[in-house]
């Protein structure tokens, strides 16, 4: 899995600071993707959970919650995903976590549910465009203990 970008603080769309770390790699291929050069997989470094780790740990003050985005998390090999999702939470355990993935409830596996407190469904759909968070009337944020 490649990381193609970390960046903090960030505050749209958190309601406090947060991190974010973009993983390289979508199959999705959502017309007019945000990022398009993040559907790559290879694009960006590999990751390297102990540098990565290390780095935000040297400004983890900056920032209260650690959100995964890209690319899509989801199109990862799964135990590759869960394994990254797991490092993150082991090193960090009380941030918040958010996940941003194209992918909708069905696709959405157990421990998924158990490791993010917010999830971002749903493709991005360009015919559905709408102003503000999340930019897609088909897209919808999912909070735990509300929705899950």
């Amino acid at each position: 899995m490649n990381i193609a970008e970390v960046m903090y603080p960030v505050f749209n769309p958190y309601s406090r600071a947060a991190c974010e770390i973009y993983v390289s790699g979508c199959s999705r291929k959502c017309k007019e993707c945000h990022n398009p050069e993040l559907q790559n997989y290879y694009f960006g470094e590999e990751l390297n959970i102990v540098e990565l780790v290390g780095k935000l740990k040297e400004s983890e003050r900056l920032f209260d919650i650690i959100s995964i985005t890209g690319g899509d998390l989801l199109c990862q090999r799964e135990g590759e995903a869960k394994m990254f999702t797991d490092q993150l939470r082991i090193n960090f355990p009380l941030k918040e976590y958010w996940l941003f993935t194209g992918a909708n409830r069905p696709e959405l596996s157990n421990w998924v549910y158990h490791s993010f407190d917010y999830i971002k469904i749903g493709p991005y759909d360009c015919i559905l465009k709408r102003e503000g968070f999340p930019s897609s009337s088909n897209q919808k944020l999912l909070k735990k203990g509300v929705d899950y």
